[in-house]
């Protein structure tokens, strides 16, 4: 079956972990405003041998803790 998850109900972990490209256009900024905000402690990555990735979980904290309301 083409789009189940398994019976945790959690996505495959390759789609939670997405690579900096992948978090850039989740974001929609560029690479090096990821590269940015991992050096400013604002985003978390995890860190695979030489490379670093971005849990999807990570991604919706970020949008979440920098989402203003509406007055």
């Amino acid at each position: 079956m083409t789009g189940s998850y398994p019976p945790d109900g959690r996505p495959p972990i390759a789609s939670r972990l997405l690579t900096i490209v992948e978090a850039a256009e989740a974001l929609r900024i560029s690479r090096a405003s990821v590269y940015r905000l991992f050096d400013a402690g604002q985003l978390a990555w995890v860190q695979i041998g030489a490379s670093r990735r971005v849990t999807s979980t990570e991604i919706d904290r970020f949008i979440e803790a920098h989402t203003e309301a509406a007055s």
